[in-house]
């Protein structure tokens, strides 16, 4: 016969921490590494979702998504801001980001589902160190920053929803 208790378990460091949820062991080995990077190098402008293997980074007035996500043996760290939504999408606007991503060292634009505009860069996480983690996410968020007014002034749209969370 067994006993269960009538009181629930008190969440604790380690139960909190099990509930976040990994597709592969290498999304969490990649996730525990940059944990503490993203904590050190962004301190309190950097928040963690507590159910996914994903940290919010806010600097100056731009905001980044830090996901780390499961990929094929490995997995991949992806950072991406929202510029603008509401920017018509006319060849134009699609010729000028085009043109944009010939430009940039690291990263590029895109569109979402809604049509909204961002831009992203991508590093494999079992490779990445903290110093191109740091790299990565400064590099979106100064991307954004300048982007999102460029794009506005020059294409329309508003600025995008950032740091909601």
């Amino acid at each position: 016969m067994s006993h269960t208790s009538a009181q629930p378990e008190q969440p604790t460091e380690q139960n909190e921490e099990t509930m976040r949820e990994f597709l592969s062991p290498a999304q969490r080995l990649t996730y525990d590494k940059i944990s503490p990077w993203i904590r050190e190098v962004f301190g309190e402008s950097a928040k963690e979702l507590p159910d996914l293997p994903i940290f919010g980074v806010t600097l100056g007035s731009a905001f980044a998504v830090v996901q780390v996500a499961a990929w094929q043996n490995d997995a991949r760290i992806v950072t991406r801001a929202y510029l603008t939504s509401g920017t018509e999408i006319t060849p134009e606007v699609m010729r000028e980001l085009l043109r944009l991503n010939d430009t940039m060292p690291f990263g590029a634009f895109g569109l979402d589902e809604a049509g909204d505009i961002f831009f992203q860069y991508t590093a494999v996480g079992s490779t990445c160190d903290r110093l191109e983690l740091e790299t990565m996410v400064q590099t979106v968020v100064q991307v954004a920053d300048y982007y999102d007014d460029y794009i506005i002034e020059h294409y329309g749209g508003d600025y995008a929803l950032t740091g909601a969370w």
